[in-house]
């Protein structure tokens, strides 16, 4: 199952969480962090978010995980389907599909072009993990064009606008093909700009780095209609 394993290549790494008080406790550090509080919206007490990654990785529909980058803590990200989720309306979903929030969490690991090889290489992953997989979906908030951005150059075509209960959002959706071949240019791009030191778009969330979640939100607790913008 998606919610209990995500192979993320090299320098990449996922772990997922379950819900202890101790994710509870990280999880409130970094969602109490400025940038992500205020796109998020969910600067929430420790036992609420063990509450919600229980929640979460207990649906068996995708999970939440602890990406790392080179062993250093880098994002939190969660994978659902989008047919049980809140934008399942706006296209003819397969019930293998996904889609991804993501928040990174570490903002010194920001500006070096990682944001855009990280999702290159997880739309991989996600149609490795879902064989049947039509589509990896994300859906940013239309305002947030560096993240739009990132999405297009990770072989994620905007799709069409759409209007959820928390935000306006770009529908981003990656087919299997721009997810093998596009998502692959995308990766090696980001690793030769890694290489070399140069900036690429590391910020992808106005104002802070991918800073809000980018993808549909899955179906769960009332509170969840107040999640901002990707």
């Amino acid at each position: 199952m998606i919610a209990d394993r995500l192979d993320l290549p090299t320098p990449w790494a996922a772990r997922p969480l379950s819900g202890t008080a101790e994710e509870g406790r990280l999880l409130s550090r970094w969602m109490g962090q400025e940038y992500l509080a205020e796109t998020w919206h969910q600067a929430w007490p420790p036992e609420r978010w063990s509450d919600e990654l229980r929640r979460l990785h207990e649906s068996r529909e995708g999970g939440p995980f602890l990406i790392t980058y080179e062993g250093r803590r880098f994002a939190y990200v969660e994978v659902y389907r989008p047919l049980h989720s809140n934008i399942a309306a706006f296209q003819p979903w397969s019930r293998h599909d996904l889609g991804f929030h993501l928040a990174i969490v570490d903002r010194a690991l920001t500006g070096r072009g990682l944001g855009t090889a990280f999702v290159s290489d997880l739309v991989r992953t996600l149609f490795r993990c879902s064989p049947g997989a039509e589509r990896v979906a994300a859906e940013p908030d239309v305002r947030n064009l560096a993240c739009r951005r990132v999405m297009e150059r990770a072989g994620m075509s905007w799709v069409r606008t759409v209007r959820l209960p928390h935000k306006e959002a770009a529908l981003h959706v990656c087919p299997p093909v721009a997810g093998t071949a596009r998502a692959r240019t995308a990766g090696r791009r980001g690793t030769a700009r890694r290489t070399a030191g140069g900036t690429a778009p590391g910020r992808l969330k106005s104002p802070g780095p991918l800073a809000g979640p980018a993808g549909g939100v899955p179906a769960g607790p009332a509170e969840r209609e107040s999640r901002p913008t990707t």
